[in-house]
Order: C-alpha cells, then structure tokens, then sequence
C-alpha cells in the first residue's frame, strides 16, 4: 500500500473531515458564527457537509430546528449517522440538494448558515437568492467564506506554493481559497437582494492537524481534466510509484510550516474568513 492508501485506510471523505478537520479547525469558526448571528428558530444550514455545524446550531438551543442541504450523497449519509448517534435526529433534517434551487417554500426560515460553502457554488449569486427567498422578512443569513490563501492562511499559501512548485501551477489556487475577494462578496451579496449588516475579515487561532495530514488529506483532492471533462485525480492512492514525491512534498510542507508545529506535532496556525451578515 502506498502513503496515499496507508493514510486513508478505507475511509470515505466525510469521516476524513470529521476527524481531522472539525475538531480543532472549523469548531472554532462554528463558535465564532454562532456567536455573531445567534440562530433562531427555524434555521437553514446551506452546503451542510459532515453536518457538524449543523449540530452546533441544535446544541446552541433546545427550541431550534434545522434543515440542512447538501449536494453530496456521502455528505448527507454521513451527516445523518453522525446526527443520529449524537442524539440531534428529531431537530435536524439533511436532504440532497443544490444552493441555487432550495426544496423549501418562500419565507420558510429565521436564520440562515453557510460555513466555507459559497466559495463552491457555480451561482454564487443564484444561491444568495435562494437563501433570500426562504428567509423570512428580517431574517439573518450568516455567511463565512476563506480568505485567499496568500492573505491570512499561512498554512495553506505554503502548501499552494509547494504544489505549484512540484505538481503545477494550474492547481491553485485550491478551491476552498479561490473566492477571498471581499468586493465579490460584497457585490454578489447585493446583488442578492440581501442588505448586508456587516461585511469584515476576520482571524482565527485555530488547530490544524500535522502538516503530512494534512498534505495527505489535500492531495486527494488534486485534478486535472481527462479527454472526457471528468477529473482525473492526480494521486491514485493504490499508486506507490508516486511515494516518493510525496515523501518529497511532506518534508517541503513540515519545513515551510515548522514555525506553527507544535510540541504533540499538530499546527497552531493563523486562519482567516471573510464573514457576512446580512438581512433578508
């Protein structure tokens, strides 16, 4: 078995998350959102992913609902088994489904999230909309969307810079990066229909996990189009010829992020969103 395989052990993509990434990583910004939008009532959670904001928003009120969407089948089967075992099933609802096209009715909900979502949509604009239509008159959306790597993620503008280096530079910026300019937003956001409340940068001290995990992780998502359109991974990771560049790649990363690494090996390393608060 190679790095690749060694590393994910069988696991799907959603159970990588969960583990690596919300604990220390998105639980901190989860807290931060929460706090600045408090939910109320009925809430949307927009591209729910593993549904762990979606859980922080159930715990944040024994009176709140939730209704989360996500396009991603293994997201949302991921989402409901983690939901089912933390006992939240009966406050929170997860159907398969688009940001630009809601399943719900006009002025469904009070409040609505999207944590590190809007960055994917092919609409951005479209997607605004739809949290629009289904807020009622007042209701708040409450958006967070990474900065560019270069500008305040650290961690991550290394490693697009080793990838661009080794791998290519058609494969940055990575896609959770690629939506950091905040006029966009701004803009979008008007365009939207939405009244924006506030509209800032904001940093984080959050805790990646070690930098080979995480290049590990990152590296499953690297593509280039085949003759077809389909993304063609360029990792195979049952593909053990390629272990060599990869050892080569985690030694760049560990040494480029050394400064952040911490005593039990896991980075303490700034992060920074772009958070939106808007009003329907």
């Amino acid at each position: 078995m190679g790095l690749i395989s060694d590393f994910v052990a069988g696991r799907m993509p959603p159970a990588l998350y969960e583990e690596y990434l919300t604990p220390g990583f998105f639980t901190p910004w989860t807290e931060a959102l929460l706090a600045q939008s408090p939910p109320n009532g009925q809430v949307l959670d927009v591209a729910s992913g593993t549904g762990a904001v979606s859980r922080a928003i159930a715990r944040h009120g024994s009176d709140l609902t939730v209704a989360a969407i996500d396009v991603a089948p293994p997201m949302i089967q991921f989402a409901e088994t983690a939901t089912g075992s933390a006992g939240l099933s009966d406050r929170i609802s997860f159907t398969l489904a688009s940001a630009d096209a809601l399943p719900f009715e006009n002025q469904s909900f009070d409040s609505a999230f999207c944590q590190q979502g809007l960055q994917f949509f092919p609409d951005k604009v479209a997607a605004l909309k739809e949290m629009k239509r289904v807020l009622r008159p007042g209701g708040q959306a409450a958006v967070s969307v990474w900065t560019s790597a270069a500008n305040g993620n650290p961690a991550f503008a290394a490693l697009e810079d080793i990838i661009a280096d080794r791998i290519g530079p058609d494969q940055v910026p990575f896609g959770p990066f690629a939506y950091g300019d905040q006029g966009a937003i701004e803009q979008n956001a008007e365009a939207a229909g939405l009244t924006i409340i506030s509209l800032d940068q904001q940093p984080r001290m959050p805790r990646l996990p070690a930098a080979r995990t995480v290049l590990l992780f990152d590296l499953l998502f690297l593509g280039r189009p085949a003759a077809d359109g389909a993304l063609q991974p360029i990792f195979d990771p049952s593909d053990e010829s390629k272990d060599p560049l990869i050892a080569e790649l985690i030694t760049a990363f560990e040494a480029a992020t050394s400064e952040f690494t911490q005593p039990d090996g896991t980075m303490l390393c700034p992060s920074t969103a772009n958070v939106l608060i808007a009003q329907a």
